[in-house]
């Protein structure tokens, strides 16, 4: 007598008997004939449970039979790996009788694993550059992650205020009265659902479908050739084969500070999932501020005696991206202070006051005395490489004053910081 085992799991098995004889619940059988004689042993078939595939084919060992090459089987399979579909496989064991007999094991090893549940319609996640937006204006891309074909509504607008444009057309030829619009070319970013708003267009018409050639909007429109049609407000995205749905969308420059919201909203009931659960709609949130101006003002305040100093220069500017980091930006260059402050009046020289000139010269809100401004809004200015070089061989005497001024970080509203030079410069008979 020999044995047969089986590790199983998520399948069953059925074993039949063909010249052997099966005992023990099919686990022991045993089989007489002659030397060089072949018998057929038994079949064995192994199918998976409902909702299990093989992704791995099941399969037969003889390693611990006497005689391992004396074993053949034929296989019969249902589905294959190759497509992913396999289900049953079914074994027909041979065995060539040797001229010796022994005690043989033959394993069996089958393993299904769980259909994976395909998912349709799901949004998970997006990606976009949440960072401000420059004054100037830019472009950036929504991506939308989810399911191939799942659907969303997406609108972009300005937080309290007006939608804004995606994209723009031209229409082809004169329409009269007609729903349909032939455009002079493709429309890639126009979708259903868009309002459709130009020269021409009556009442808030909305785009129905879309083609090659041209749009259908919701209500007829009478409009003339080359007419520019602008898109805009809340549509249909659908993902990609891929999950992905894309969109660049264009954030003109502005004078004032804005805040844009993307909206996401689902269409389907609980149709995001992952990050996006329970958040339908949802706000994005993106700031653009308008360019803010730093002045660096020189005054002359309190005057010595002999008269106050005539300046080359009395302010200094730096307009930049507000809330922007400038520590960060190779680009960035400081600000470079350079005046000259003279006195023409007779018997009379320059000297030093009684300050130094340091950081601390300079007037700031809430200022680290000694080392850092900071103003109103925010910014934050480290001044260096403090400089003042006299002149007193000329009847006009000259004093040259310089150092630098770097913007670390430039805040969210203009700024003024002031240095009165009387109090680093003075005169004397």
């Amino acid at each position: 007598m020999s044995n047969i085992t089986s590790i199983l799991q998520n399948c069953t098995e059925v074993t039949t008997a063909v010249d052997a004889t099966l005992s023990n619940n099919d686990t022991i059988y045993s089989v007489s004939g002659f030397p060089n004689q072949t018998k057929v042993l038994f079949t064995k078939k192994v199918s998976v449970n409902s909702g299990f595939v093989f992704n791995q084919a099941p399969e037969v060992n003889f390693d611990n039979t006497g005689n391992p090459s004396n074993y053949s089987v034929t296989i019969v399979d249902t589905g294959s790996l190759e497509t992913g579909d396999l289900t049953a496989r079914e074994f027909t064991i041979r065995y060539l009788f040797p001229f010796e007999s022994s005690t043989d094991t033959i394993a069996f090893t089958s393993k299904a694993e769980q259909i994976p549940v395909v998912s349709t319609g799901k949004i998970y996640s997006y990606e976009i550059d949440e960072s401000p937006i420059p004054s100037y204006g830019e472009k950036r891309l929504l991506t939308i992650n989810g399911d191939a074909n799942a659907t969303l509504t997406v609108r972009v607008r300005i937080n309290g205020g007006a939608d804004v444009p995606i994209t723009t057309s031209f229409v082809a030829s004169n329409v009269s009265s007609s729903v349909t619009i032939p455009t002079l070319a493709n429309n890639p970013d126009v979708y259903v659902g868009m309002t459709v708003s130009g020269t021409g267009i009556s009442g808030t018409p909305t785009v129905a479908s879309i083609t090659s050639t041209g749009i259908t909007l919701s209500t007829a429109q009478t409009l003339t050739a080359n007419t520019v049609l602008t898109f805009s407000g809340s549509f249909i995205a659908v993902t990609g084969s891929d999950g992905l749905f894309q969109l660049g969308i264009g954030f003109p420059s502005t004078t004032s500070n804005l805040v844009y919201d993307i909206i996401l909203t689902e269409i389907a009931a609980n149709s995001f999932e992952g990050a996006l659960a329970g958040q339908s709609p949802k706000t994005i949130a993106i700031n653009q501020y308008e360019a803010t101006t730093i002045t660096f003002s020189i005054t002359n305040n309190n005057p010595p005696a002999s008269g106050s100093f005539v300046l080359s220069q009395n302010s200094f500017t730096d307009t930049n991206q507000a809330n922007r980091n400038n520590s960060v930006l190779p680009s960035y260059r400081p600000t470079q202070i350079l005046f000259t402050a003279s006195t023409s009046a007779s018997g009379y020289s320059i000297v030093l006051g009684a300050q130094e000139f340091t950081t601390a010269r300079w007037t700031s809100n809430t200022a680290v005395q000694g080392k850092l401004i900071q103003l109103l809004g925010g910014t934050i200015i480290a001044i260096e490489d403090f400089s003042i070089v006299i002149d007193n061989s000329q009847s006009t005497k000259v004093a040259t004053i310089s150092c630098l001024a770097t913007i670390l970080f430039h805040g969210s509203s203009d700024g003024t910081t002031s240095l009165n030079i009387n109090d680093i410069l003075t005169t004397q008979q």
